[in-house]
């Protein structure tokens, strides 16, 4: 079975995605940080689809945690053959003035320095033609109103992706999905249905990278209904 390694899966887009790679068959990695007791379930349900998963725990912003919550996956799971950095935040908004030091950096430690961690330390070990699918945003793209962390973290992640994709050619191919907003069953503060994308919209953008060409290699695909209304 092909393998996938998700970041910041035990809940949210990125629990949906691995439901959604498990769904392909896949053998699914689970890495989560404070999101232990949803990780754990995720793992049951997909070794109840007789699939291998496994759950690993890691500060994100440390690199010697996500070391370590490799080597476990190696030993344990396998090598796998993609990496999903969706691991995020979105910070509240602040106006330039009243914009917090540590909101900052918390933004461009998450968003953007354990994309950059993860994807170092999967180098490591990666075999020939793997995958690297960044999740990024829109929001990389536009500049939203007090927004500043977010809108540049996410931006410099894209940068990252092309960064990444001309230093790891050949062996692994590095490209970035930027969803508009997502509809997740389990968030309230969710807009109208309408104006949102749903995490299979985003998974097909995402399984695209994973399983296509590794020539295709640096790219950014948008996944946003801003287009339709």
């Amino acid at each position: 079975m092909p393998k996938v390694l998700i970041t910041g899966s035990g809940k949210r887009l990125g629990n949906g995605l691995a439901f959604e790679f498990a769904a392909k068959n896949w053998d699914v990695a689970i890495h989560y940080n404070s999101s232990e007791k949803s990780a754990n379930e995720t793992v049951s349900k997909i070794k109840a689809m007789k699939l291998n998963s496994i759950a690993v725990k890691a500060d994100i912003r440390k690199k010697e945690e996500i070391q370590n919550a490799f080597e476990k996956v190696i030993s344990e799971f396998g090598i796998p053959d993609v990496l999903v950095n969706n691991a995020g935040i979105f910070p509240q908004a602040y106006s330039t003035k009243d914009l917090p030091e540590e909101v900052w950096d918390s933004a461009m430690d998450i968003n953007l320095k354990a994309h950059f961690l993860f994807s170092q330390v999967f180098a490591k070990y990666a075999h020939k033609n793997s995958r690297i699918v960044n999740i990024a945003s829109i929001g990389g793209l536009e500049i939203w109103k007090q927004r500043i962390p977010y809108n540049i973290s996410k931006a410099a992640a894209i940068k990252l992706t092309k960064a990444l994709a001309r230093d790891l050619a050949p062996l692994i191919s590095v490209n970035c999905v930027c969803p508009g907003t997502v509809d997740l069953p389990d968030d309230s503060n969710a807009p109208a249905p309408k104006k949102v994308v749903s995490v299979k919209d985003i998974f097909d953008a995402v399984y695209f990278f994973a399983t296509t060409t590794p020539y295709i290699t640096g790219q950014m695909l948008l996944v946003d209904s801003s287009y339709f209304f």
